[in-house]
Formats: C-alpha cells, structure tokens, sequence
C-alpha cells in the first residue's frame, strides 16, 4: 500500500511496503514522473528543504547507473 508520507519542495515521498520512494517530474517538456527508491535517511534529508530535496533527486539519478543526472 502507498502512503505518501510528505509531498513539497517538488517531490512526494512515499512509503510502500516498508521502503521508501522518492517520486519527482523530470523536467522535460512533457510532465513524466520518475519514482525512486531510496533510504530511511534520504527520505528524511529530502524533507528538509529544497537543496536537500535535489541533493536526493541527485543521488538517485547518480545510483541508478547514470553518468550524468537529468539537470543539475
């Protein structure tokens, strides 16, 4: 079951299952949607603020085998 736990600073993170997602448009033309998986703590550090909210959106993009993330 998806229980979104916080949605600001352009992402919602949601809780399924147990793990966390980070979810966020990727800024292209068309609104597409990315959904994430990421840690307790980074679900937490993209609460904060803006920044770090990116820094998450970063991380991800970096962790899931792309040399270069969408924006930065």
């Amino acid at each position: 079951m998806n229980e979104v736990i916080f949605t600001g600073f352009g992402v919602d993170i949601i809780k399924r299952d147990g793990e966390y997602f980070v979810r966020y448009d990727t800024g292209t033309i068309a609104m597409i949607e990315k959904e994430s998986k990421i840690t307790p703590e980074e679900a937490l550090k993209a609460q904060k603020s803006e920044n770090d909210a990116y820094e998450v959106i970063i991380a991800t993009q970096t962790r899931e085998g792309k040399n270069k993330p969408f924006f930065s």
